[in-house]
């Protein structure tokens, strides 16, 4: 079977799924939004971060469009992170930004329910992707970025061995008219081989006994 090259996936946006030991990605769908609505709920801080362009969803049906709009992204491959213990749809993440050309993408977009927090289960889905990145899809580069404020995000991109590349100021404008700082992280291929090691030694670490 043919690895897909980043030009396929551009072409073909749905074609990753690949499954780890406590997780796995799978397209996304628009129909996936009602049961993470319902885990998650209306007042959140998770939806503050979610979707910037559209305005902050309100309902489940809000969701929906928001997914679908972001389903359609021609340079976007948005995945469903799917709990192996139960079958759980219980976040999203994506690999945006897609450039064939440089060889490069972002991963970003990563939203998971509350009560599924912790462990390893973020680890797992980052390091999934950064291995379908660097080992089947040729890039060179991975951008992972967040908004200064969003301390949570920081922290769990710091945890990965991503390394932080500074700040862009003023980058754009959310919702509520403030002007936000980006905190752009990268991981290059040259560093992959010691991520790698790091986040296996990570999800090995965390792991419960057998």
């Amino acid at each position: 079977m043919t690895t897909p090259s980043l030009r396929d996936v551009r072409l073909n946006r749905y074609c990753c799924r690949v499954i780890g030991d406590l997780i796995s990605l799978r397209p996304l769908a628009a129909e996936d939004a009602p049961a993470l609505w319902d885990a998650i709920g209306p007042v959140s801080e998770t939806w503050r971060w979610v979707g910037h362009g559209s305005p902050m969803p309100e309902s489940a049906k809000d969701l929906e469009a928001l997914f679908q709009k972001n389903i359609e992204r021609e340079t976007a491959e948005y995945l469903a992170i799917v709990d192996n213990a139960t079958g759980i749809v219980i976040g999203a993440t994506a690999f945006l930004d897609i450039r064939p050309e440089d060889q490069h993408c972002e991963i970003g977009s990563t939203f998971i329910v509350p009560s599924f927090r912790g462990g390893n289960r973020n680890v797992e889905a980052k390091y999934l992707m950064l291995a379908e990145a660097f080992e089947k899809r040729d890039c060179v580069r991975v951008t992972i970025k967040a908004n200064m404020l969003n301390s949570r995000s920081r922290t769990a991109i710091e945890k990965i061995g991503a390394k932080f590349e500074g700040l862009l100021r003023n980058h754009r404008k959310e919702r509520d008219g403030y002007w936000r700082t980006t905190a752009y992280y990268s991981v290059i291929v040259e560093e992959w081989t010691e991520t790698k090691v790091h986040l296996l030694n990570l999800l090995k670490r965390n792991s419960p006994p057998e």
